[in-house]
């Protein structure tokens, strides 16, 4: 068991000199920069919470901690645009006793069911399972949009109790839907106000550990009056809106069975598409919604494995605009892997969806995206950005250098390469560590959740 969990976003009292690293990063710590990666052999020292020197040949200061590293790799941490964390437990799940035949089925027979399944037991172990995976992927800041209609009011402290207890950055939400009538609505609304007033209020570290958004899903199942409320709690807190946008085709043909605009349409003109919106998938989008959202300000994430394994069709990856960059939905947490695929993916066609330049393009995205969100310079490891970084094993079969860096995250490193995980200067991580939690209680609570589903 890692006992610097619970990390509070940083420690001011953390004095720490990073010496012998070969150190990879993406930008300057100038929020404004552009991405200019950058690969040298330098140390790091790290003063409460914050790269406050860089250079070679660092000295020791009284009272100062050393990690001694010898030329192993330190890159920043991961950031996973878009993610579900209360379906970490149907991995290795059963199937269903009825297969669905289409995306809509999908929707009702497998992730409907579950979160009318989870308890406040069950949304407590499934993110604290969902945060351990990705802190040994190498995620460090992530965008959660939760769902658990049986447990509502105080979701979110649990979804936000159990990423601390891993150390993870969240900026967090619930899911506000119609779906399961005005009720619950209402009380989604309610846990969506009440969170964000507390993360107003709260301070939580010398770098924010957590933010808060206005959640919902697709537009499909939010009547007109809950898009006029959820803009009103966006206007109230000044903060932007994560839901699904285009994720099939069934969002636009409900929509319009239903006598509404299309889904990009309906909420532009609703306010809810906006300067700092995170918008998950993407998939049935058209070039003149995608310059519409770009416009606005807001951000397209795109989770191509997750499409890859419910059969929606390929976003059009080369008509998205500047904003843009990837999350697993409810896949895993590998960032590195969800990179190389869609890359991969990418190249399949001709001509190709994806170039490399578009690759790197959607991985900067990420740290954009969560410094527009926590006003931080995630990304950067210069002096003034949060110490946030991963540290691989001291093997590297191929060198690392500033023109190969891309190269490296789609070919080269690997979740089991990570030696450690440092959020605010803190160790979170560490190969061979023990989860956080018994992996006989997830186990059990998966089994109850299966059951309570009809899968056994």
């Amino acid at each position: 068991m890692n006992s610097n969990r619970n990390s509070g976003g940083g420690d001011r009292g953390t004095r720490l000199l990073v010496k012998g690293g070969r150190v990879l990063d993406y930008f300057p710590a100038d929020l404004a920069a552009q991405p200019d990666p950058l690969v040298e052999d330098v140390d790091l020292r790290i003063t409460e919470c914050r790269i406050s020197e860089r250079g070679r040949d660092l000295a020791a200061q009284p009272g100062e901690q050393v990690l001694e590293l010898n030329g192993a790799t330190v890159l920043p941490g991961n950031v996973n645009g878009h993610m579900h964390l209360y379906m970490s437990l149907t991995a290795g799940a059963p199937q269903p006793p009825r297969q669905p035949s289409d995306y809509k089925e999908t929707l009702s027979e497998v992730w409907w069911n579950l979160d009318r399944s989870l308890d406040k037991d069950a949304v407590y172990l499934s993110a604290a399972a969902g945060a351990w995976d990705a802190v040994r992927c190498g995620t460090t800041v992530l965008f959660d949009n939760h769902s658990s209609l049986t447990f509502v009011r105080g979701a979110l402290d649990e979804v936000e109790r159990a990423i601390a207890l891993v150390g993870l950055r969240a900026n967090l939400c619930y899911e506000v839907t119609d779906r399961a009538g005005k009720g619950l609505r209402d009380t989604a609304l309610e846990e969506t106000d009440r969170y964000l007033s507390r993360r107003r209020d709260t301070p939580d570290g010398c770098v924010a550990q957590f933010r808060g958004a206005v959640g919902a899903h697709a537009s499909f199942t939010l009547e007109d009056r809950t898009l006029e409320r959820l803009a009103a709690i966006c206007d109230r807190y000044g903060v932007a809106t994560h839901l699904h946008v285009g994720e099939s085709a069934e969002d636009r043909e409900i929509s319009r069975k239903r006598g509404w605009q299309d889904p990009v349409e309906r909420l532009l003109k609703s306010g809810l598409i906006r300067a700092g919106s995170v918008l998950a998938h993407g998939v049935d989008l058209n070039e003149t919604e995608f310059a519409a959202v770009d416009r606005a300000g807001a951000w397209l994430i795109h989770c191509g494995r997750s499409n890859m394994q419910t059969g929606i069709g390929r976003a059009r990856l080369r008509h998205w605009g500047e904003r843009a960059a990837l999350g697993t939905n409810a896949l895993d947490e590998n960032m590195w892997g969800e990179l190389r695929t869609t890359y991969f993916r990418g190249r399949e066609s001709s001509p190709p969806d994806l170039d490399r330049r578009a690759a790197a393009r959607l991985w900067f995205g990420g740290y954009q995206l969560a410094r527009h969100h926590f006003g931080e310079a995630f990304g950067s490891l210069r002096p003034g950005a949060p110490a946030d970084f991963i540290v691989l094993d001291n093997f590297q079969k191929t060198p690392l250098v500033t023109e190969t860096w891309l190269d490296h995250l789609l070919y080269d490193f690997h979740p089991w390469d990570i030696g450690s995980v440092w959020v605010g200067g803190r160790r979170v991580y560490a190969s061979g560590d023990g989860p956080p939690v018994d992996p006989k209680v997830l186990q059990a609570t998966a089994m109850r959740l299966w059951r309570a589903m009809g899968w056994l």
